[in-house]
């Protein structure tokens, strides 16, 4: 449907509707769809449910990993390591697309189809798919931006604090009623305010407008009543 940010714009149909949680139809390999909607509502990263070649069957644990053998493993009883055997799907590799990046906090924006009357949560529902991304704990993350790393659970945990204190900030902003625009303006973002291209304030204040949505979901900021153009306030 058409979105309010893009006026005139419509999202291409798709070919085939994939379902969350959906094994997708690959010969010989075992890709899951995991739902991870925030950086957009239909945003999907594709979990390959298989051992990492760089471990592979058989390799000994690292430091501090569970040595006792899953299912289906045998292991050595004098060493206590795993011996190769079969494998049930494991961490594997996430292609995590815009969703989870090395070092960059994805955008979070409020942008909403001004003929769907649904109460979105764009970033309450980023932070969920962040825990579930993390629930997988995948052995490396394949990104659509800079490169691929590991140790998705502690960038995830990064990512938390980092919008945690950005909630914590507005709020505190909020103690005096601001406009989304104004409150964009009074964030700290990468460069000055007077340095952010125009087109890209327009990005900047659906990020602060999502990050109000959220506080409003939690109960902790509110519209002014009577307001116009609206501004919101710390409860």
């Amino acid at each position: 449907s058409g979105r309010a940010g893009l006026p005139g714009r419509r999202a291409a149909l798709p070919d085939r509707e994939i379902v969350p949680g959906e094994l997708l139809d690959l010969a010989g390999r075992r890709l899951r769809a995991i739902w991870t909607p925030g950086h957009t509502p239909g945003h999907v990263c594709l979990h390959l449910e298989e051992a990492h070649p760089a471990t592979g069957k058989g390799a000994h644990p690292a430091a501090g990993e569970d040595t006792h053998p899953a299912a289906g493993e045998g292991a050595d009883r004098a060493t206590g390591r795993r011996m190769p055997g079969p494998r049930m799907p494991g961490h594997g590799r996430l292609f995590s697309g815009d969703h989870l990046l090395p070092e960059i906090t994805p955008h979070i924006g409020l942008y909403e189809d001004p003929d769907d009357a649904t109460v979105t949560d764009p970033l309450g529902d980023y932070l969920d798919s962040l825990e579930r991304v993390a629930a997988l704990a995948p052995a490396e993350v394949l990104p659509a931006h800079q490169y691929a790393f590991t140790d998705a659970p502690a960038r995830v945990r990064a990512l938390l604090r980092h919008h945690e204190e950005r909630l914590a900030g507005l709020l505190a902003l909020l103690a005096t009623p601001l406009t989304p625009w104004r409150l964009a303006e009074a964030m700290e973002w990468n460069r000055p305010w007077e340095l952010i291209p125009y087109g890209s304030r327009n990005i900047a204040v659906s990020e602060a407008e999502a990050h109000v949505r959220r506080l409003v979901k939690l109960g902790r900021a509110e519209a002014v009543p009577g307001s116009d153009p609206v501004m919101y306030q710390a409860i």
